[in-house]
């Protein structure tokens, strides 16, 4: 073809037949470089500060996919305002693939009712890649409580109105909402909540004997179980942890409809091309697939998930934003901006 063009204009000057077929060079040059994704190194937006479970979770994703993907994968931790800003950096960011978000569903789904305004919107400006984990929350008690499961719990509760108190990692986030699911799904319950500065400080005050329940992520409780420390009554997961099988779901305890959990997932910017998406979806779904992997997230308390799709994530995103939204109006809960 280069060859017919320049024969076709070979009335034409020298240098400017060279500079057409630089031209198609570099055309063809980036047609290839886009058919060949990913070319250069990608980049995974975290909205937490590193050593957090979330960044350990990313790091981890990220040294997997490399390999498979033969390219460089660096995570960049942008913490603050909810996630918010991790999520800022990626709505804006070129839909190339070379930049992603990889964070809780939870947090994600949660902080459109946290912030009055968001600087991106959480549906349009993201196209779902993959599930990669499931984090599953927990119900857990001091010892001394005498409820030995959720059916106890409630009838202690109920018995006891306003005597008792969980603790959460926040007032707004994903702990303290399943906190309230719990209250409207057994009943009504008269249980304060009391928002911690992360899940450490409620932890610590469960121990001490402060509060009597917390809720929060299954690993931040399940050693101090193991040890007999606290008692964990339930998870809010559909399935039961591979890695904590001695504790019910809370459907299993007798609670209808108390399903919650954070699930890790990757995004990329809107319009971002389907063959990319693809491209990365299938990634994951290999990186997943790794038997060392999996133990490295069990061993972090994270559930694989090795059926994802990006279709599947979309679903799972879309329910968690009408399910917190619709809960937040039901209850009447008082969400800080």
């Amino acid at each position: 073809m280069l060859a017919l063009t320049i024969f076709r204009y070979r009335r034409v000057p020298l240098g400017a037949l060279l500079l057409l077929a630089a031209a198609l060079v570099l055309c063809c040059a980036r047609a290839w470089s886009q058919d060949k994704y990913p070319v250069h190194p990608i980049r995974i937006v975290v909205g937490f500060a590193p050593g957090g479970p979330t960044d350990v979770q990313a790091r981890l994703l990220a040294s997997k996919l490399g390999p498979i993907l033969d390219q460089t994968v660096v995570v960049e931790n942008k913490p603050g305002a909810s996630t918010t800003i991790a999520l800022a950096d990626v709505a804006r960011a070129a839909p190339d693939g070379y930049t992603l978000y990889f964070g809780g569903s939870g947090a994600y789904a949660t902080t459109p009712l946290t912030m009055s305004k968001l600087p991106y919107d959480p549906v349009a400006s993201f196209e779902p890649i993959a599930l990669v984990g499931e984090e599953q929350i927990a119900f857990a008690v001091h010892p001394s409580l005498p409820a030995k499961d959720m059916k106890e719990l409630v009838a202690l509760i109920k018995a006891n109105p306003g005597k008792y108190s969980f603790g959460s990692s926040g007032h707004g986030n994903i702990t303290h909402l399943t906190g309230e699911l719990f209250k409207l799904r057994a009943g009504g319950l008269d249980l304060p909540h009391v928002a911690y500065k992360g899940a450490a400080p409620a932890v610590n005050d469960v121990l001490a004997g402060h509060i009597e329940m917390i809720v929060g992520g299954l690993g931040s409780v399940y050693p101090m179980h193991r040890e007999g420390k606290v008692r964990v009554l339930a998870i809010t997961s559909e399935k039961r942890a591979s890695y904590a099988k001695d504790v019910p779901t809370a459907w299993e305890a007798g609670l209808d409809n108390v399903i919650s959990s954070s699930t890790l997932v990757l995004l990329a910017p809107a319009r971002t091309p389907q063959s990319v998406i693809a491209t990365l979806s299938k990634a994951v779904s290999q990186a997943v697939s790794q038997e060392a992997y999996q133990k490295e997230m069990r061993g972090a308390y994270v559930e694989p998930i090795t059926d994802s799709t990006p279709q599947a994530t979309g679903e799972l995103l879309a329910r968690e934003l009408e399910q917190w939204k619709e809960l937040v109006q039901t209850s009447g809960i008082k969400v800080a901006n």
